[in-house]
């Protein structure tokens, strides 16, 4: 039986041990492992820090039951999309569980059959969020089912946003986090020839942060590992329209963008569709939707749909940084995301018009952007979560009645191509959900690394939005026992975080249900992960100066505030 095994059936049993040990000694298996498992063990089982896709069971036994992760969500959104990426084997009933909680998701959102679907991913809002800023009777808490769905692990933006354009877990799609160092090659005496990268994707070009210049990998495909579900619907007839609706800009996110957009918004209001079209040079963008940066057919043979190319992309503006906190920067926030819901709404009625089926994404970066400004508690943040939920509720009602729907957006008054009953509700399904949840980081929480720690590495990925909740740690050669050795020597980082071997993390299945990461990924990660189980969080020294008077929002660890996000469904027909 796999260590992976071992832990599925331990999970609730460990707590219970723990709290014998004093009396009865640890097991033989149990006196193997580091005491940084066993507490990550104990944690784990009374659900102090969440796992990905184990939680224990409802009735009290000691035995643990699979749950739906956003891993899930992204291969149901690509079933529903006519792909069909492949179940993984789950550690707590193998692959038929895998697909099972796949399946369950695609039969809720209606599989192909679903004449549009729209996914709404609102970075940072988590259960936490939601319950925090929304009355009991608000749309989005009145259809959140809050136990339904987990983030990956680390909970943060590269990592979640890779899963939803490949539907694998971050241990095996290549991009586990930001800033991922990689050394590109093996130098000879005399003859250094390797390049450190400090690899970030969600930027205009994919970058190497430690010069500032674009990486030089041999193709995008050695960025990313795995390859973007859209690749097949290039590669087949496509069964939908495809649209993206997205901004992302500002915070210590780079802009980035997807594919050819469409500008919405803009001053000129009747500025016609067609003629707002401008091109996007963003690596993510273009590789997302199965292309090369300079190409977005690159490598594929595109099929088009009706036609034309089935992607298209609409840009939505960003709030600029120096207004978070004012009124003026929450409102453009809800304006810029009504002006995405408005976009969605008219292709959804020029697609039904046409008699066709079509699938959205619309992202916003809200309110994460303004909770890593301004902590979870501010009352800008609670004005943008407020209209969140006020335009997501209209975007719900407006295509409640296909009539009075298509009357306001389509280009025809629904006179043709829709043959279906003018009364009823449209055929469609949304889903609200988020990459991750959100915590508050006060100044006494960012923690330095002490000297003797900084000794023992080469490489420390950490940073007070994130990264440090879930440091990823490269020892200098030969250093990696003292390192821990030094750690559990200081009490505020051996209290605060959990500090792992990547295999034991990975053993555990936090990046997955796989034994390990792939042998691509493998060395983005380092030598060892530090998880918060606080709100402590890891941070460099020029943040800790930049920041001594000021909170901060920040997730990627493994606590309930930051695991636990929505899944939200709402389909007309049947509400």
């Amino acid at each position: 039986m796999t260590s992976i095994a071992l832990f599925a059936f331990a999970l609730l049993a460990a707590a219970w041990r723990w709290k014998e040990q004093e009396q009865q000694g640890p097991s033989e298996e149990e006196a193997s492992l580091a005491p940084e498992v066993m507490r990550l063990r104990q944690l784990l089982s009374t659900e102090e820090l969440i796992h990905p896709f184990l939680r224990a069971s409802d009735d009290g036994s000691t035995t643990t039951t699979t749950v739906a992760n956003f891993c899930d969500l992204a291969s149901a959104c690509a079933t529903c999309c006519g792909v069909s990426p492949s179940a993984d084997a789950r550690i707590a009933g193998g692959s038929e569980s895998s697909k099972a909680i796949r399946k369950e998701l695609v039969d809720l959102m209606g599989g192909t059959r679903r004449q549009h679907i729209i996914l709404i991913l609102c970075d940072g809002l988590g259960n936490n969020i939601i319950n925090q800023h929304l009355p009991p009777q608000a749309f989005l808490r009145k259809y959140n089912q809050p136990k339904k769905l987990r983030a990956v692990f680390p909970s943060t933006t590269p990592a979640a946003l890779t899963t939803l354009a490949t539907a694998q877990w971050p241990g095996q799609h290549g991009v586990p986090g930001w800033d991922l160092r990689e050394v590109m090659g093996c130098d000879y005496p005399g003859d250094p020839v390797a390049d450190t990268v400090q690899l970030r994707v969600l930027a205009p070009k994919i970058t190497n942060l430690r010069t500032g210049a674009p990486t030089t990998y041999p193709s995008i495909d050695d960025v990313f590992v795995a390859k973007p579900w859209a690749r097949a619907i290039r590669q087949n007839r496509a069964l939908r329209r495809m649209m993206y609706i997205n901004a992302y800009n500002g915070d210590e996110f780079p802009s980035w963008y997807q594919g050819t957009t469409t500008a919405a918004g803009t001053d000129n209001q009747e500025e016609s569709h067609e003629n707002r079209t401008a091109s996007v040079t963003t690596d993510f963008s273009a590789w997302q939707m199965a292309g090369s940066n300079d190409d977005p057919t690159d490598d594929v043979t595109t099929r088009t749909y009706d036609g034309r190319d089935p992607f298209e992309a609409v840009k939505i503006h960003e709030t600029a940084q120096e207004t978070l906190g004012e009124p003026e920067g929450s409102k453009a926030a809800i304006q810029f995301f009504a002006d995405g819901v408005d976009a969605s709404l008219s292709a959804i009625a020029n697609v039904q018009e046409l008699g066709q089926k079509s699938f959205h994404y619309i992202y916003t970066a809200h309110p994460d952007k303004h909770m890593h400004a301004l902590g979870t508690n501010h009352p800008e943040v609670a004005a943008v979560v407020q209209g969140i939920n006020d335009q997501v509720e209209r975007l719900c009602h407006s295509l409640s009645n296909r009539s009075t729907f298509l009357q306001k957006y389509g280009k025809n008054n629904g006179a043709a191509g829709d043959s279906e009953d003018s009364s009823s509700a449209m055929d469609v399904s949304i889903i609200i959900t988020a990459d991750h949840g959100h915590i508050t980081v006060s100044p006494d929480e960012m923690i330095q690394l002490p000297s003797n720690v900084i000794e023992c590495l080469e490489y420390a990925n950490i940073g007070v939005h994130g990264k440090g909740r879930h440091g990823y740690l490269h020892c200098k050669s030969g250093l990696q026992t003292a390192l821990r050795e030094r750690w559990r020597s200081h009490k505020e980082l051996s209290d605060a975080f959990l500090l792992l071997t990547i295999e034991e993390a990975a053993e555990h299945g936090l990046f997955g249900p796989h034994q390990s990461p792939l042998l691509q990924v493998r060395p983005r990660l380092g030598d060892y992960v530090a998880i918060a189980t606080t709100g402590a969080t890891l941070v460099s020294p020029k943040e800790h100066e930049a920041h001594t008077h000021h909170c901060q929002g920040a997730h990627g660890s493994l606590l309930p505030e930051e695991m636990k996000i929505p899944f939200i469904l709402f389909t007309p027909a049947s509400s």
